[in-house]
């Protein structure tokens, strides 16, 4: 009897986790690391911050302008930052987390406006923030169509493309870098870019 439950019970976990690895994409994961903002609904931790800071990812679902207006004297530039200790999609550990937003404040209709997003995970151990690096690294694998990895100085970088993709977020990288500047002695940076 025990047999028979355990193998049901490994039966749909492994059924589960195959239909949810086949839906996922770049774009998809991108967007779960970065609290679905540029969804129709995102995440409840961050939709208070979002009504304060940048309310026009609570109105109007758009993914970031590339490179955003290029006449200076029509907005002035923002960054705001949200952090957090918990995240509802990555399950690694780290210390803090944060999500950089880069706005541009025009006159009113247009309000503020986000053109870029960057999403920090900081670790106080290199342990850590390289087990962190390979979970990422390890969900775009599979699901990214061309893939480069490279290091310099001690830092490492995983860049990922998807030919595939429509639209959305389809070039992304990840950076595992010391910084001895900060009380955090590792990061990592995901980007919603790369140079493929």
């Amino acid at each position: 009897m025990f047999r028979k439950c355990f193998l049901l019970g490994f039966l749909v976990v492994v059924l589960y986790t195959t239909s949810y690895s086949q839906a996922l994409t770049v774009d998809t994961y991108s967007n779960q690391l970065l609290f679905n903002i540029f969804k129709e609904k995102p995440d409840t931790a961050i939709r208070s911050f979002l009504r304060l800071y940048t309310p026009s990812l609570l109105e109007k679902k758009q993914g970031p302008a590339p490179g955003g207006s290029k006449d200076a004297s029509q907005y002035t530039a923002e960054i705001h930052s949200f952090i957090f200790t918990k995240h509802p999609f990555f399950t690694g550990s780290f210390t803090t987390g944060k999500l950089d937003f880069f706005c541009q404040r025009f006159n009113e209709p247009k309000g503020m406006q986000v053109y870029n997003v960057k999403l920090w995970f900081e670790f106080d151990t290199q342990q850590e923030a390289e087990m962190a690096f390979s979970k990422l690294v390890e969900t775009f694998i599979p699901i990214s169509t061309n893939k480069r990895f490279s290091s310099s100085n001690g830092a490492r970088k995983a860049e990922f493309s998807d030919t595939k993709g429509q639209n959305g977020f389809n070039k992304v990288q990840i950076r595992l870098t010391a910084d001895n500047l900060d009380h955090h002695d590792f990061k990592i940076l995901f980007e919603t870019e790369n140079d493929f």
